[in-house]
């Protein structure tokens, strides 16, 4: 029997560390001893995940998709746990475990795990499971950890940043010897890197499909330090931006542009229903398919729920 540990689909590289070191956690905790525990990936990873890997010294995740699952596989969902999130075709009864740090959207028909705190990482939720355990994550593993907490919470400066996840980022960064403003600066190289990328790749680069309501909506989003870059390429996002929305049967799309060094996010829409619904969310004005929506750099704590407001409204 095999356990895949796995991250979401366009994954980042907080969903692509956890499996691994959740990984390291269930072995060094033995709860899955007659198990081979597998961290694993449904789509090709991006740049700044590659980049962390190798810097660590840690081979990335196998890909897979449901026709690998045999009868008795099961899987644990990491840093996610929306049916939308997840890799296509997983079934319900496959899933024996939940560890996140996003909102909960679930119906199972069977009780499961489920582990979800408030934190800015899902790698902050892991640690904080090694130290309750009294265990400690190897110094690559760790690595993988100080390296998706900055990530995730922008170098510390998102509003999810917890107390928690500045504690554990210091902690992580003393037992692996990491300056963390150099670390955060690599990331944020690495994730401004857009070189070679296609206009749907750029679109696809970082995502979540949300059900807001009975809407399906895509929220894609470009973390970088040049986001004039990225706005430049309006005119050939815009026509992508659409055959993204057919290919992903969505209705909505909406693409931010946050700058990370300035504290700064613009959101790229292609319709005027998406500039309508932009406006109500973020109290502005849109122009040129481009709207500013101010320091807001969290899709899950500053974008997505301001438009779920609006759809909300609209369907009461």
């Amino acid at each position: 029997m095999k356990i895949y540990l796995l991250g979401h689909k366009a994954p980042d590289l907080d969903s692509v560390s956890g499996p691994v070191g959740y990984a390291e956690f269930l072995k060094k905790v033995k709860r899955y001893e007659d198990a081979e525990l597998v961290p694993a990936v449904c789509e090709e990873v991006n740049k700044e995940t590659e980049v962390i890997f190798s810097k660590f010294g840690i081979p990335l995740p196998q890909k897979i998709s449901d026709s690998d699952l045999q009868d008795e596989d099961r899987v644990i969902l990491i840093d996610h746990n929306e049916v939308d999130q997840r890799m296509p075709g997983l079934e319900d009864d496959k899933v024996i475990e939940i560890v996140d740090h996003h909102k909960i959207k679930v119906n199972f028909t069977s009780p499961i795990r489920i582990d979800v705190r408030p934190h800015g990482s899902v790698s902050s939720v892991i640690y904080e499971n090694y130290l309750k355990e009294g265990v400690e994550p190897s110094k690559p593993v760790a690595g993988l950890f100080l390296a998706s907490i900055l990530s995730d919470t922008q170098g510390l400066k998102s509003s999810t940043t917890t107390g928690w996840d500045i504690k554990s980022a210091e902690e992580l960064a003393q037992q692996t010897g990491t300056n963390i403003e150099s670390l955060t600066f690599e990331i944020f190289k690495a994730k401004s890197d857009i070189t070679g990328l296609s206009a749907e790749e750029i679109i696809r680069k970082d995502y979540k499909i949300f059900d807001f309501g009975g809407r399906k909506v895509f929220i894609g989003q470009v973390e970088t330090v040049e986001p004039e870059k990225v706005l430049s390429m309006v005119d050939k996002l815009l026509p992508a931006i659409e055959e993204v929305k057919a290919q992903e049967d969505v209705g909505l799309l909406f693409l931010a542009i946050t700058d990370i060094l300035k504290v700064n996010s613009k959101i790229i829409y292609s319709t005027e229903e998406e500039q309508k619904i932009a406006e109500e969310a973020f109290d502005g004005v849109g122009e040129n398919s481009i709207i500013n929506i101010g320091p807001r750099m969290s899709r899950k704590k500053d974008i997505a729920p301001e438009i779920e407001k609006v759809l909300a409204e609209d369907t009461t």
